[in-house]
This record gives C-alpha cells, structure tokens and sequence, in this order.
C-alpha cells in the first residue's frame, strides 16, 4: 500500500506539500496536480480514522442553515457539501428554522459531538451561544467577536438593480425588504440601491415589512400597493425587492392587480434562483456566487480549523441575469 511518502517522491514534492493538498489547504495548482495525480496513479488511500486519533480531529464540518426548503440555502449546502467532500471532510447538517431555542440546541450538540468547525447562516440573537474554542465561519451576518465572515457584493448588487431598472425605462422605482434586521451584509442591498436612485437623481421609495417568519407580510405588501395603485396605475414602475422569494411573492401580487411585468412594471430580485437550482432563472435578478460562496467559507474554515490567518471579511462579486421580469434593452 502506497504512502504519503510514495506520493512526495513520485511527485517530486516535500512531505508537507502532500499533506496541504490531502487536508484541502492552499498550495500552488502546478504542485496540487502532481499530487493529485500521484495519488491516482499510486491508488494512495488516507486512513481518516488514523489520522483523526493523531491529531485529534473528527474531520467534520457543522452546517446550520435556516432551513434547507429554501432554494438559496439547499444550492449553498449543495455546494458546500461537494467541497468538504473533496476535502476529506464529513457534512453535519442541522436546519434551526429561525427558531433561536432550536438553533442554540444544535450550536450545543454539534459542540458535544466534537465537529472541527462551523459553517452557519443565523438570523438570530445567538452570539452568547457561541463557542470560542471552535473555528466559525458565518455567512452574511456580523457579530461583535471576531468571526469571519463570508458573504457577496450586496451593495453592488443595489446598485446593479438600479441600473437595469432605469435601463429598461422606469423612472420611479422602489425597494421592498422583509427579514431579520441584525446587523448583516445583506443590509447593503438596501443601502446601494438608495445610493443609486440618489447619485442618478431619480425618485424611489423603501419599505421594510420586518422579519419574513411573520405571516402578515404579504398581505401588508398587498395593501401598500393597493394605496399607491392610481388611476388604473401602479406608482412605481420598476421594483427591486431584497430576496427573489420575495420578488416572486410580489409578481403573484402584481399579476392579481392586473399589473403587467414587465410592460407595466419591471420588477428585479436578489439571489439568482434557477428553476430546480439547475435550470432557466426565475426572473430577473442579482444573482449571488453561491458556489464560490460555499468554497470560500469551506477554505476559510479549514484554514482556521488549523490556526492559519483569514480575512476577517470576504466579499464575492454579484451579476445581474435575465429572467423575463425586465425590459431587455
């Protein structure tokens, strides 16, 4: 049976390059692909159960999302899953449904069951749950311990709505948000889009319906166009909403006025939800790096998992898709 060694040597590399690429920790890609490729030819298998009891790692990774009916969150675990996977690393899911009791009980079990770290999504006042003892990477959220966060261009993405909107011929525009108001990246959707409509002088309204566990938000959205429905028109003709769950809400909402999308109303999201998360978008939108996310929170991780530095801040780049919603201009 062949060894780490076998592999150095027939790869032409140290023992330590071997063992970066095996733990799934950055070297260079010429020197990953001898490696990978000498562990194919020489048929090298890791003994993981070794390896945790020299080191005492368990080689498992806790995911808390809020819930994994969501497409967002179902495509970011898909993603996050075949990274671990490829690293050598085991997927423990747990899904707390914004329900703060229920996402502190999983925080304590994946600490009793001795998981090497945390990839989360929280919406709650869960800090003081929090372990400092093990490494944490959290997805859009800030807390005020120092624990790295991942997350896309959300201010960009504002920005990027606006732009297409006013692309596409509107001229008062308008932004609906419900969700969690803690502190987060996703705050600067919001914060883009109102920069935008100010630097292009052009006249835009924001509500905020609160968090979108309430069962009441959509009928609040129903009854704040109805207000603003006049003379057989709607206000505002071009919408850009916080979330494509959101934007889809609205579109039902629009079609039950007898508002045209996009002839009447263009109307953007925020995600880049696909039909099945594989194929044709859902509708226009600002589509976030979900694969790149997930990668970027699985190297940070590891990477603190054995104590080297990370930014304490990676943002990812958005872009703006087609999805049937908009005027293609």
């Amino acid at each position: 049976m062949a060894t780490i060694k076998d592999v150095a040597n027939d790869a032409g590399v140290a023992v330590g390059t071997v063992s970066k690429v095996l733990n799934g920790l950055h070297v260079s890609e010429e020197n990953k692909k001898k490696v990978e490729a000498s562990v194919a030819k020489l048929g090298y298998q890791m003994n993981y159960y070794a390896r945790g009891l020299r080191t005492n790692d368990t080689y498992t990774i806790a995911v808390i999302v809020p819930d994994i009916l969501n497409p967002f969150f179902a495509c970011l675990v898909f993603y996050i899953e075949k990274e671990l996977y490829q690293r050598g690393y085991k997927m423990f899911l747990c899904q707390s449904q914004k329900d703060v009791e229920k996402e502190v009980y999983y925080f304590k079990q994946v600490y009793q069951n001795r998981v090497d770290g945390i990839i989360g999504v929280t919406y709650n006042e869960s800090e003081p749950f929090l372990s400092k003892d093990i490494p944490m990477v959290i997805i859009d959220r800030h807390f005020k311990t120092d624990i790295c966060c991942v997350s896309s261009d959300n201010f960009h993405g504002g920005e990027l709505a606006v732009e297409h909107l006013l692309a596409g011929g509107s001229s008062r525009l308008l932004f609906i948000r419900t969700g969690s108001k803690l502190e987060s990246e996703t705050l600067k959707r919001g914060q883009g889009f109102e920069q935008a409509c100010l630097r292009q002088k052009v006249a835009y309204d924001m509500v905020d319906f609160g968090d979108d566990s309430d069962s009441y938000w959509e009928a609040e959205i129903f009854a704040y166009l109805k207000r603003h429905f006049q003379n057989g028109r709607l206000m505002f003709d071009g919408i850009y909403t916080s979330t494509d769950g959101l934007a889809l809400a609205v579109l039902e909402l629009l079609r039950q006025m007898d508002i045209q999308v996009p002839r009447d109303v263009q109307l953007v999201g925020h995600d880049g939800l696909r039909r099945m998360n594989r194929g044709a978008y859902m509708l226009s939108s600002i589509a976030q790096p979900v694969e790149e996310m997930a990668v970027a929170s699985v190297e940070n991780v590891i990477q603190l998992i054995h104590k080297e530095q990370v930014d304490h801040l990676t943002i990812l780049p958005v872009t703006f898709v087609y999805g049937g919603t908009t005027r293609k201009v």
